[in-house]
């Protein structure tokens, strides 16, 4: 029938009421979803729901609002715990199961099934769903409009034999994306879910996912999930305590259950589970993205330097513990920074120093345990910018601009949770280096200060003009480490380093910036294989290196012209402090030398605008990208 109208009140005579509910009964005796249902029941909810939409005539109209209950002594406390200390712990309290079997989620209180069209109707996932789901799946997927980003609906559903009704939301994303979207349509997760919260302790979500491409398109859609149930959180747990809340206490909440179904194996073999390599990817990079999020998302009180410092060192614990790779830990702070040269470092985090937030400088290495002595492996050097706070330093940062710095560490928890995601995958081909340049730019009576000029490890002076752009210098010292003492084949910087780069490439988009094409072509690639998108920025250093000229120093930190692509000048900024060989032709080798040489990459990530969402919480960005991109065509057989 036609539309109804837009909700205006909730007020309506006990008449309408009455022929509302006469209408309804009519309509459900006809419709079997609702058979075996108790009748009062499905007209009760039907009619209430139809209360809502329906507006009086009439002058006078109340509007309703919604009653939130205030927490108070009286309420019945809900279980909760100490702010948790460790990842772990995080887990426990939102727990969030990434391989669920299907018959769990089908269990859970409430259900959301979402996927494509083709897979949503495909006969295999079909046949797998409760025959009282089964009997009106067809019409309630087609109902569903999902237009360009997605759409759904909820349906109440009779189960348990009638005896009970639960709520189903089905979810249709978008068949087509543009060609520069993730093919998943991963995006559109975020739409679905749109109003579906973590459920209450004792309580359980099942989200299944149904997959017309389990290999490709399992691990973005998980991810999709996992940024809409991150983990950490500062809300009061209601209790018996002063003012009905418990404090110093987070409340548990129920299991989200996730069960990804591979429709084209259900309806070849009638079983829709993932093959064992991909649900074991879809577990590490989904948590670890949690991971990395729950980093973020950590007020600077908490996760300041050295927490960030704790977080690595845990991280390589878990994984040389218990899972017994080989993984070696080392942090250098300030007095070593210093006394070896990391100037840009050292600049940077002097001030918070002062009062104990040293900076640091974390290495972490991973070595395929398998490896035979001798063994030669591509070395890779992930280094992230990991500003645990960012006030701009004497350049401060107004009082619009402050707020939501607590992210500028987004570029190192990526890394850290890229790391810790491949090494649980137990790469054979590759030798990684984790390296986290560890600061917080404070001001105080020891902050760097305009006009200073400091000297980073590379040895290439710079001029201080901007201490709000202190991202780099951090970065010049971690790319000088990688190539340079670590003597990596491949250096991948990833940061929130410029608010440029939205302009250049939006919020959706990281941009980046490499001097190796094929480096360039594949980050692209991952980035829509992963839904991690990331476009290029044009790379061209006789166009932007002497943005930074000084007349006193190598270099200065910030460009003179604004309007000059920002972006790439500031990773070319990081890139002038490669070790000086990098990449260089050696003038006397020749013939099988020179051919056999191992080209040296560098690309740089700049992650400003997908880092966060709408809402200012960490998305996890960068993960699934540098999961995808290592483990992808760029690094097969090690080269």
């Amino acid at each position: 029938g036609a539309p109804l109208p837009a909700p205006l009140s909730v007020a309506i005579d006990r008449g309408r009421v009455r022929r509302i509910r006469a209408s309804v009964a009519m309509a459900t005796s006809s419709c079997p979803a609702f058979v075996s249902a108790p009748r009062a029941a499905v007209i009760g909810a039907a009619s209430r729901a139809i209360a809502r939409r329906v507006a009086p005539t009439g002058a006078k109209r109340r509007v309703a609002s919604a009653i939130v209950p205030r927490a108070s002594a009286d309420a019945p406390p809900v279980p909760a715990v100490d702010i948790p200390d460790t990842n772990d712990e995080w887990e426990a309290v939102s727990p969030v199961d990434f391989a669920a079997d299907v018959s769990a989620a089908l269990a859970a209180d409430k259900v959301v099934i979402l996927g494509k069209r083709g897979a949503l109707r495909s006969p295999g996932f079909v046949a797998s769903l409760p025959e009282s789901l089964r009997t009106v799946w067809l019409e309630a997927v087609a109902a569903v409009r999902a237009g360009d980003n997605g759409g759904k609906r909820s349906i109440m559903v009779p189960w348990d034999n009638g005896g009970s009704l639960k709520d189903v939301v089905v979810g249709v994303l978008p068949t087509a994306v543009s060609r520069h979207n993730c093919p998943a349509a991963a995006f559109a997760v975020d739409v679905v879910l749109a109003g579906v919260h973590p459920p209450a302790h004792g309580q359980s979500l099942g989200i299944i996912t149904a997959l017309k491409d389990a290999t490709s398109d399992a691990v973005p859609i998980a991810v999709a999930v996992a940024r809409r149930f991150p983990t950490y959180t500062a809300k009061s747990a209601r209790g018996g305590g002063r003012g009905g809340v418990e404090r110093g206490r987070v409340a548990i909440k129920g299991k989200v259950l996730v069960a990804q179904v591979d429709c084209g194996a259900a309806s070849r073999l009638g079983s829709g589970r993932l093959d064992e390599e991909t649900s074991a990817r879809v577990v590490a990079v989904a948590k670890a993205v949690r991971h990395a999020s729950r980093v973020v998302d950590t007020p600077p009180a908490f996760m300041d330097p050295d927490a960030l410092v704790g977080e690595a060192a845990s991280v390589a614990a878990e994984l040389a513990g218990n899972h017994g790779l080989d993984v070696a830990f080392d942090a250098l702070r300030y007095d070593a920074l210093k006394a070896i040269g990391f100037g840009g470092l050292v600049a940077v985090g002097d001030a918070a120093a002062r009062d104990g937030r040293e900076p640091a400088l974390v290495h972490v290495k991973y070595r395929p345990s398998d490896a035979k002595p001798g063994s030669v492996f591509r070395k890779i050097a992930l280094v992230g910018k990991g500003i645990t706070y960012d006030t701009g330093g004497l350049q401060i940062k107004g009082k619009s601009g402050m707020p939501g710095m607590k992210t500028d560490m987004g570029g190192a928890a990526a890394c850290l949770g890229a790391f810790k995601a491949l090494c649980q995958l137990r790469p054979s081909h590759v030798e990684l280096h984790l390296v986290l340049c560890i600061a917080e730019n404070a001001v105080g009576p020891r902050a760097f200060r305009p006009d200073d000029v400091v000297t980073p490890l590379s040895g290439r002076t710079v001029e201080i003009n901007n201490t709000d752009a202190e991202g780099r210098l951090v970065l010049a010292d971690g790319v000088a480490y990688a190539s340079g003492t670590l003597g990596c084949d491949d250096v991948i910087d990833v940061a929130t380093l410029t608010g440029a780069q939205m302009i250049a490439t939006g919020r959706n988009f990281a941009g980046v910036l490499s001097d190796d094409e094929a480096m360039e072509r594949a980050c692209v690639v991952a980035g829509r294989a992963s839904g991690d998108l990331a476009h290029a920025l044009p790379y061209a250093p006789e166009f932007f290196t002497r943005e930074f000229g000084s007349k006193i120093a190598d270099m200065k930190n910030s460009v003179k012209d604004r309007t000059n692509a920002q972006s790439s000048c500031a990773g070319q900024f990081i890139a002038n402090h490669l070790d000086p060989g990098w990449n260089r032709a050696d003038p006397d080798a020749s013939g099988d030398e020179a051919e056999g040489r191992i080209k040296r990459r560098w690309l740089h990530v700049d992650m400003a605008g997908p880092a966060t969402n709408k809402d200012g919480r960490g998305t996890g960005y960068g993960v699934a990208l540098l999961v995808h991109l290592i483990s992808g065509e760029l690094y097969a057989d090690g080269k």
